[in-house]
């Protein structure tokens, strides 16, 4: 997986703490990370390339931008008030290649100094109470 800064960014070392959405049911994860960027104006700071995830792209969700930047699969987001970084992911993995990716996102959050990693879920609550 390889990390790539927008032109002129560096990682903030005060946002030790990753949030990352896990792709679930209902997009809880995702529509959760969104409320944490808008919420925390948190700002784009590069994305990831990694070659187990699908690849897309679309418009910004959070900002009209007049340049029209565009959304990748894995955009990163850093929020230096609440000491966050945060994911947001918008693509699926590729089938068979979870575990790949996974080992690929902790040595993400290894080498660039995280201390906590907090993913996001949610769970179909008609299952759980079938159990």
């Amino acid at each position: 997986m390889e990390f790539v800064l927008d032109e002129g960014k560096d990682l903030n070392k005060d946002c030790s703490n990753l949030i990352l959405p896990a792709l679930s049911i209902g997009n809880v994860g995702q529509l959760a990370v969104d409320l944490l960027v808008s919420s925390t104006g948190a700002e784009t700071i590069g994305y990831l390339d990694d070659p187990f995830v699908l690849p897309c792209v679309g418009n910004d969700a959070y900002r009209p931008s007049p340049r029209g930047d565009l959304a990748l699969p894995l955009q990163a987001y850093e929020s230096s008030s609440s000491g966050l970084t945060l994911v947001q992911q918008r693509s699926p993995i590729i089938k068979g290649m979870m575990v790949e990716y996974a080992k690929n996102l902790a040595d993400f959050a290894a080498a660039s100094g995280k201390k906590h990693v907090v993913v996001l879920s949610g769970l179909d609550f008609g299952k759980v109470a079938e159990n």
